[in-house]
């Protein structure tokens, strides 16, 4: 009687301790792998104003432990970013002091914060980071990459 009430425990302790790794998987599921990016956050990190966007495919990365992939995500812009916009990225480009660049049409933005790296303003500080984004001059669709 003395082991089937040892067994019957073990078997409750596994239990509990699945269903608590469940309900972590979900928590970091939902709060790293889907975080949101609205318009807001990307002009944050950016420091450009862009129109409104969906997100029209993504692309998971592997995800081998928490926190270890890189998504890439396809956006449409509701309107063909403008000239404006452009003409702004180019200056800040040629501040010399910026994550932009430009190669030809293409213009990209790339920034990794945690492990010694700094955080964008208004980013949680306890969480790594990875955002490129890539915006092509007369088209209405971009792309972008991100772990964060």
């Amino acid at each position: 009687m003395n082991k089937i009430l040892k067994g019957c425990a073990g078997c409750l302790g596994i239990l509990i301790a699945s269903i608590l790794a469940l309900f972590v998987g979900l928590y970091i599921y939902n709060e790293w792998i889907w975080e949101e990016w609205p318009t807001e956050r990307v002009e944050r990190i950016t420091g450009v104003k862009v129109p409104e966007f969906d997100i029209i495919e993504r692309h998971e990365g592997n995800r081998h432990i928490p926190g270890d992939y890189l998504d890439i995500l396809i956006i449409e812009f509701e309107s063909l970013p403008s000239d404006e916009l452009f003409d702004e990225i180019d200056k800040i480009i040629a501040s010399n002091n910026t994550s932009w660049r430009k190669d030809g049409n293409k213009y990209h933005f790339s920034v990794v914060w945690g492990n010694g790296y700094p955080t964008p303003k208004g980013e949680r500080e306890e969480a790594d980071g990875i955002f490129h984004i890539t915006l092509t001059k007369g088209e209405k669709k971009g792309e972008w990459a991100t772990r964060a």
